[in-house]
């Protein structure tokens, strides 16, 4: 069964294998994708094992578009310049062959027994390690910037201690029932993806999207992170609020999502967090603490603000969550790090509240490299998707069967 299954997916992923001169009546061009052409053997053959892997609805649609895809990639990488060393593609398939708790041995019998040759296997692993080369490369650098150490503690801070992620996200769902439909909703996809506002997405998904939310401006609400469909959930958690998603296949059809709000459920082990927060009470008003919290960039600051105040004006302290008073517990839930909020009172008094820092009470066995690796390969996996869906919308691809 182990092998029937990495049989499957090496199968259903393969592209291009080499194939012998009495064949080739079999290999009628039938689309074309840039100056490459993609064959009728090759997409019958990417049918068939994507109806062994249980794909339902057009599974032959599904294969074009596959193999389109891949196209498009290679195109791309061989482009730019990207070289692939003989060590990396070993590397590649060593890893390849670990999904499925075998050896390279073992996938190169399971192959050789269906007929697929080496070379065709080692071929596309190349393939695959190119455009995560090409990926990495063009985008790894800037998608990594955007990683602030704060998000990748906030991220070790909330693993384990505070029962969950939830999100508040926004959907668009475009038709793909048929291919020219599926074209159409691509491009006009790949427009949605690159808007820059929350109220122009709301719009398109007014204007565009066919799903129920489509009324509300595509609005979902409040959902658990880990409830999201696979694909969706990794996708979500990637983004920065604000943020829009890749165009990604969904049921059938093209789903595109915004993330409006991030937060932290507060259940679960509330006592193994801890909180370092600040706390400075204000004789003036609202308006007070609203400028003063405009000037900082961290708690330290509140420091200077303090100076020459009364010492028990400004109190800073590390607590467990479970000691925190409930209006600063309930305050400090929905902050980010150096983030304040100004809606306290104290004796009748305006309060600037500050989050300085939010950690495992206990030593964490998570290790921050490996978390911010995790947090890049998210965001890189949405960065290159994005990059395929504009090299996809500029690519000329010709049905040569019309």
């Amino acid at each position: 069964m182990k092998g029937r299954w990495l049989l499957a997916a090496v199968v259903a992923l393969s592209v291009h294998l080499p194939v012998s001169v009495e064949a080739q009546g079999r290999f009628a061009p039938e689309l074309q994708v840039g100056d490459q052409v993609i064959t009728r053997y090759q997409i019958d053959q990417r049918e068939r094992f994507l109806a062994l892997l249980g794909a339902s609805g057009d599974v032959r649609r599904r294969a074009r578009e596959q193999l389109i895809n891949e196209t498009v990639q290679r195109i791309a990488a061989q482009a730019a310049g990207v070289s692939v060393a003989p060590v990396q593609v070993d590397a590649g398939m060593e890893e390849f062959a670990a999904r499925g708790n075998l050896q390279v041995e073992e996938v190169m019998a399971i192959l050789e027994d269906s007929g697929i040759e080496r070379e065709s296997f080692r071929a596309f692993i190349e393939a695959g390690v190119a455009w995560r080369e090409l990926v990495r490369n063009q985008f790894g650098p800037s998608v990594r910037a955007s990683i602030p150490d704060h998000q990748i503690r906030r991220t070790l801070a909330t693993t384990g201690t505070e029962g969950g992620v939830r999100v508040l996200v926004s959907e668009i769902i475009l038709p793909a029932r048929d291919p020219n439909t599926a074209v159409a909703s691509r491009e006009r996809a790949a427009r949605i993806a690159a808007l820059q506002d929350e109220d122009e997405f709301a719009a398109a998904a007014r204007r565009y999207s066919i799903a129920a939310s489509a009324d509300r401006g595509g609005e979902i609400g409040w959902e658990a992170l880990d409830s999201l469909p696979e694909g969706i959930s990794d996708t979500v958690a990637g983004l920065e609020v604000g943020e829009i998603s890749r165009p990604m296949d969904y049921e059938g059809n093209i789903a595109i999502f915004l993330l409006r709000d991030i937060e932290s459920v507060q259940e679960g082990t509330k006592e193994a967090l801890l909180f370092d927060y600040a706390l400075l009470r204000l004789e003036g008003g609202a308006s007070e603490a609203v400028e003063i919290a405009k000037a900082l960039d961290d708690c330290d600051d509140l420091y200077g603000v303090a100076r020459n105040l009364p010492e028990d004006r400004l109190v800073r302290e590390v607590v467990p969550s479970a000691e925190l008073p409930a209006d600063v517990r309930a305050a400090v839930a929905v902050l980010d790090v150096n983030e304040s909020s100004t809606e306290l009172r104290r004796d009748g008094n305006a309060v600037l509240l500050m989050l300085c820092e939010r950690r495992p009470a206990l030593k964490s066995n998570i290790d921050f490299d490996i978390v911010g690796g995790r947090l890049l390969n998210l965001r890189l996996s949405n960065t290159a998707a994005h990059y395929l869906a504009e090299l996809r919308a500029s690519t000329n691809v010709i049905d040569l069967t019309n």
